[in-house]
């Protein structure tokens, strides 16, 4: 019983994961207006920077990229604060490394 269980666990945080993923590789993306049906001003790559202005409501907030307001759901605005996040301590690790190599 216990090894079905744990079996179960094991079987579940994989498909957690990959579910995950999948979500996790999705564009994100600024809208004209706080809704998936409105007009796309900008995908997010790598160089843009997105600022929160304000939260507009419990799924939507309002950010500036590039100098432009629009909207983005709150959850695509977590997905790049953590890609962002990720990066930064990317860049603090491999500083350390070619401090590490100079030493």
């Amino acid at each position: 019983m216990k090894k079905a269980i744990f079996t179960l666990a094991i079987a579940l945080q994989v498909f957690v994961a990959s579910a995950h993923k999948k979500t996790g590789d999705q564009e994100l993306t600024v809208y004209k207006q706080p809704s998936k049906d409105t007009e796309v001003i900008k995908v997010v790559s790598d160089a843009d920077e997105v600022a929160l202005v304000r939260p507009f409501n419990n799924r939507w907030s309002i950010v500036t990229i590039n100098k432009e307001v629009g909207y983005m759901s709150n959850f695509q605005l977590a997905q790049y604060n953590k890609q962002q996040r990720a990066a930064a301590v990317a860049k603090v690790k491999a500083n350390r490394a070619k401090q590490s190599a100079r030493s």
